[in-house]
């Protein structure tokens, strides 16, 4: 597997938990040097000294996906570690709720710098550490949001479908250079995502958390297709059944798909006004 990365270096955001802990457990299995980058480093630690114990070479580094300049620190350790990296997974993120009447500016700036001009920095800052004709690999970590755009998620479906976007453009143009690029589109699947969620919306975040806690698929699962995708430089990774048939479903009947999320709205402010007096009570 990835048999074609001879010198077999990763660098995961976000590795400390979720997604992006199981995404380095898979790489330790197949014995990669892997960087586990989060903003919580001492839970990075732990998830390298794991990933040790199984006979990876993991290290821990800091970075606030929010500043620019932990993304140039993190490049020159990794230059002056390792020489340079075989893939790059741009993983970490925020989950934020509500529709555009309750969406504020300070949390529409936050979603757009924290899911998608992190990708950008990490694609910009990261890239000429894997070698101009490769092998290399960028994977970036959307959401199924970015195709759905399910009403109630505004800010968070727009930073995701800008990454979708910026990862099909990066792939147009690193194609010639042997280097893939691979963009993640899970649905709900149990993470610690909802501890990042802005609660705009009461009425999202209990649906959002069943829907989670009901999902059939794990991050491992998600994570293990992730490798599968790097392995036949895919670009869209949808790991579930349903997600993958509600994409095809509104690429080839837009104006239905448009009609049944209109009817969803009056069902979502119903639910969120419901809520709402809960918490009041309580």
């Amino acid at each position: 597997m990835l048999n074609r990365f001879k010198q077999k270096r990763i660098l995961i955001t976000g590795g400390a938990s979720g997604l992006g802990k199981a995404m380095v457990e898979q790489f330790a299995k197949l014995d990669w040097k892997i960087a586990v980058v989060d903003i919580n480093i001492e839970g990075a630690r732990q998830v390298a000294e794991a990933a040790n114990n199984q006979g990876a070479e993991a290290m821990a580094l800091y970075c606030d996906i929010g500043k620019q300049d932990d993304f140039i620190t993190i490049g020159q350790t990794i230059k002056e570690q390792w020489g340079g990296l075989d893939i790059i997974i741009n993983n970490a993120g925020i989950a934020t709720t509500g529709m555009m009447v309750d969406c504020t500016s300070e949390q529409w700036h936050r979603a757009i710098n924290l899911n998608l001009n992190s990708v950008f920095r990490g694609c910009h800052f990261w890239l000429p550490l894997i070698a101009q004709d490769g092998p290399g690999h960028v994977v970036n970590t959307a959401s199924f949001a970015g195709i759905a755009q399910a009403p109630s998620m505004m800010s968070y479906n727009v930073s995701k479908a800008g990454v979708i976007a910026l990862s099909e453009t990066l792939r147009a143009e690193l194609g010639y250079r042997n280097i893939g690029v691979s963009v993640i589109c899970p649905a709900f699947f149990k993470t610690n995502l909802l501890d990042s969620m802005s609660p705009t919306d009461e009425g999202v975040k209990p649906l959002v958390k069943k829907w989670m806690e009901n999902s059939k698929i794990s991050a491992d699962d998600v994570a293990r297709d992730v490798i599968k995708g790097i392995e036949n430089n895919q670009l869209m990774v949808i790991s579930h059944d349903y997600a993958r048939k509600a994409y095809f479903f509104k690429r080839f009947f837009p104006k239905i798909y448009m009609k049944r999320l209109i009817k969803k709205v009056p069902q979502i402010m119903a639910s969120a006004k419901k809520q709402s007096k809960t918490t009041i009570k309580d």
